[in-house]
């Protein structure tokens, strides 16, 4: 005969209890872990895949979220870029590959710290100056229409365009180009241009260019701020989502201000680059193909004022705004890609063939 069990101990049988819940409560406590960097894995995706990303809020949110904490900015690249004290920034001489969720592009760039080959420098015919758009930021080389100009007119052209810079600092570096042949200047404007342009007229017509410590705790902040952590979507979107201090909307035009032509006008004659003998051309284009605004209307009629010089109102005002619209820009990133630089090298070439045909 089997000897009769002994009854539980009330501990054994809460271990008991504890034994049988134990996988249904690893279970209860994993689900969470696993749903969070699920969708963790799901936002990757779609930053990296950004055209599968449904448009409206989700686009807008994802878009906040890229540009403020996620995408490389390459005048705070180590490769990239290095301080000045005259400009703070320029690119750095040599080679490097630049590269976000929609694009990864070689820059070669030239002494002078901008995109273009060392040759460009000699005395060109042609200067582009604009901001990371001129630059061409995601696009090739051969692809930024400032290439494409000097392919469609034969003519030795330099890009000196650089990334955030506004029209003042435009100047400065033109000033530093050999202009013995230039007979064009073509400036790429956008609404951000305006606050550098408007410290450069208050400030007695100058830039005060910070030090190379503060450039180098920028570049340290920027670096922190756009390291990946495990689960750093997820996280930031949250706190995205719940600050009242951020809105999240459709990207739009910036509003004109009353004095942006009067100061960017100002820039153009109070620099020193002497453009009297120049043929300038302006267009405008601005992140996200916000490009409907009225700072090109308010400029066509401002120069035709006899007061201005003869440079300023032979100037020749590219309206782009309705042809350089979404399908000529990215979709995460807010810089335009290869057919809006196609598009602004064609339009741009016409105009230059006219001028020589009719001399």
């Amino acid at each position: 005969m089997s000897k009769p069990q002994k009854p539980k101990t009330r501990h054994q049988a809460k271990q008991s209890t504890f034994r049988s819940l134990a996988p249904a409560l690893a279970i209860s406590l994993l689900i969470p872990f696993v749903l969070f960097f699920a969708a963790e894995v799901c936002i990757s995706f779609a930053l990296s895949h950004p055209r599968l990303i449904p448009k409206g809020y989700a686009l807008n949110l994802l878009r906040y979220y890229y540009a403020n904490f996620d995408r490389d900015v390459i005048q705070f690249s180590d490769a990239c870029a290095r301080y000045d004290a005259g400009l703070f920034y320029t690119l750095k001489p040599g080679a490097c590959r630049f590269a976000n969720r929609e694009f990864a592009v070689e820059y070669n760039i030239n002494s002078l710290g901008v995109r273009d080959d060392e040759a460009a420098l000699n005395n060109p015919e042609i200067v582009v100056i604009g901001d990371s758009q001129a630059m061409g930021w995601a696009v090739g080389q051969e692809q930024t229409f400032s290439s494409q100009i000097g392919k469609l007119t034969g003519k030795k052209i330099l890009n000196t365009g650089v990334s955030s810079y506004g029209t003042a600092r435009e100047m400065i570096m033109l000033d530093r180009v050999p202009r013995g042949r230039l007979k064009y200047l073509i400036i790429q404007y956008s609404d951000n241009d305006y606050d550098e342009n408007r410290y450069f007229a208050v400030n007695n017509n100058r830039m005060n260019i910070s030090s190379a410590e503060k450039y180098e705790g920028v570049r340290r902040f920027h670096k922190d701020n756009t390291e990946y952590y495990p689960g750093k979507h997820i996280i930031t979107l949250i706190k995205i989502i719940r600050s009242p201090d951020i809105s999240i909307s459709d990207p739009g035009a910036s509003p004109y201000r009353p004095d942006e032509v009067d100061v960017f006008l100002q820039v153009l004659q109070k620099s020193r680059p002497d453009l009297r003998n120049l043929k300038i051309i302006v267009f405008e284009a601005n992140p996200y193909a916000a490009n409907d605004r009225s700072f090109l209307d308010h400029l066509k009629k401002q120069i035709n004022n006899p007061s201005y010089p003869d440079y300023i109102r032979n100037m020749t005002v590219l309206d782009l705004g309705r042809e350089l619209n979404a399908g000529k820009y990215l979709t995460l990133d807010d810089h335009m890609n290869a057919d809006g630089h196609r598009l602004i090298a064609e339009r741009v070439a016409v105009l230059i063939q006219a001028s020589e045909s009719n001399k």
